[in-house]
């Protein structure tokens, strides 16, 4: 019997399996790097010590969750992706630079877990906190040299790690934006990230929205694969956590659907996930040297995919109050007696509410 994760039902049922050979497409086109490609796919049978892995969902709290629930390592990520790139800027950034211009900050200290190279801290720096009052965590080499660079007291170890073990009560913002999907042993996670706030200090975490996970794999897009993303957060998922640890889960909000990101976005994807096909046109196109040549091919072949997409556009324009975009976003307090229930935001103008 398995459990959630989340919210410790074992009221858990398989969705679908996935297997260490389309895992392994998902992440690299075997075309272009052959030997690298099998090198992935042995680490991935290893990893889950099969050559499969199922996706789960809770029927109580919402949560999807790979199985094993496993976190890919720095073994995995240095053969899935040859070098990082990160967003300059999210709706999850705006939502919480939002929320703390409600908030006291001045004499505040804030550490962005999974910083990347340090866009959101940019953002903040010099408006909310000082500069040396903002602490910064990533593994990736690069990325700790961006970040130290900008004057980021900066750490390349897990918050969960030895490391942190002398921070307690040492934060009062804590933020992890687009981090928390990837990670396994959830209930150690939560019980540093209660160590490491300060009294009524708050977490901003930022997670895909599962609506739209789910959207894109019933409709022929990217599969959200592990073990890059192993869990599929929910309000309730969320709410479940926070009470096992004695934190509260304040506000909890999707981002709104918006038509043109989302078309871009399921181009891409769609297109992306045509090419995870073993002898398709569009594995071939993808394989190609990289030159301004292949991009006009890429391109042009997005564009042909695109009239078969007009059924599944249709579906998520008529259902995007449900739907919302690409984030879900909360906001997680330490309190002294924490309430009932999370609070569930009221909506605004400028988000979707949670179904």
């Amino acid at each position: 019997m398995t459990i959630c994760p989340a919210c410790r039902s074992k009221s858990t049922a398989k969705l679908f399996q996935v297997t260490a050979d389309e895992a392994s497409r998902h992440f690299l086109n075997p075309r272009q790097d052959p030997e690298r490609f099998r090198n992935l796919k042995s680490h991935l049978s290893d990893l889950w010590d099969s050559a499969t892995c199922d996706i789960r969902r809770c029927a109580d709290c919402g949560f999807g969750f790979a199985d094993p629930f496993v976190a890919g390592g720095v073994e995995f990520y240095n053969l899935a992706w040859a070098s990082p790139s990160y967003p300059t800027m999210r709706w999850e950034y705006a939502r919480t630079i939002e929320e703390l211009a409600g908030l006291r900050t001045d004499g505040k200290t804030v550490i962005d877990v999974g910083a990347g190279f340090g866009y959101f801290l940019d953002c903040v720096k010099n408006k909310f906190f000082k500069i040396s009052d903002i602490s910064a965590v990533d593994y990736n080499e690069t990325s700790q040299s961006v970040l130290s660079s900008k004057g980021f007291k900066t750490f390349s170890c897990d918050i969960r790690g030895e490391n942190f073990d002398r921070l307690e009560e040492s934060f009062d913002f804590i933020c992890l934006f687009q981090v928390f999907e990837h990670m396994d042993k959830v209930d150690d996670v939560f019980s540093r990230l209660k160590f490491l706030l300060k009294p009524h200090g708050s977490v901003f975490i930022a997670v895909p929205n599962e609506n739209r996970t789910y959207y894109m794999e019933s409709h022929g897009s990217l599969i959200d694969m592990p073990p890059n993303h192993i869990g599929r957060w929910t309000k309730q998922a969320f709410d479940a956590i926070c009470r096992r640890h004695g934190l509260q889960l304040a506000k909890c909000e999707r981002e709104p659907f918006t038509l043109l990101s989302f078309l871009k976005h399921d181009i891409v994807n769609s297109y992306l996930r045509k090419g995870e096909k073993p002898g398709s046109l569009t594995e071939f196109v993808r394989a190609l040297p990289r030159s301004r040549a292949q991009q006009i091919a890429q391109g042009l072949t997005a564009l042909a995919i695109s009239p078969s997409r007009l059924p599944a556009w249709a579906y998520a324009v008529s259902n995007a109050s449900t739907l919302g975009g690409n984030a879900l976003w909360a906001r997680i307090d330490k309190v002294s007696s924490p309430m009932g229930p999370g609070v569930l935001a009221e909506p605004r103008s400028h988000q979707a509410s949670l179904q």
